[in-house]
C-alpha cells in the first residue's frame, strides 16, 4: 500500500512539473480544417480552446489530407 501511494505521489509530481515547465507563450497557430464535418467541428473546438483557454492566436485554414500532410512535412505549417 505504501508503494502504491508513493508511486501515485511521484507520478502526480512529475505530471505537475511537466505542465508547469511547458507553460509559456503560445503565439500564432494555424489549424487545418479538413473537408469532413467531424474534422470541421474538432478544428473549431481546438481553435476555441487555444484562443480562450491558452491565449493563443489560432486561425483555421481549409485543407485536404494529402496536401496538408505534404505542407506540414515540407514547411512545418498546414498552409
Amino acid at each position: 500500500m505504501k508503494t502504491l501511494l508513493a508511486s501515485t505521489c511521484l507520478a502526480l509530481g512529475l505530471f505537475a512539473g511537466a505542465s508547469i515547465a511547458n507553460a509559456g507563450e503560445c503565439g500564432t497557430l494555424t489549424i487545418a480544417s479538413m473537408n469532413w464535418q467531424s474534422a470541421e467541428v474538432l478544428s473549431n473546438l481546438d481553435k476555441i480552446i487555444l484562443n480562450e483557454g491558452y491565449g493563443c492566436q489560432a486561425e483555421i485554414t481549409t485543407g485536404d489530407t494529402v496536401p496538408t500532410i505534404t505542407s506540414m512535412a515540407e514547411k512545418g505549417s498546414p498552409t
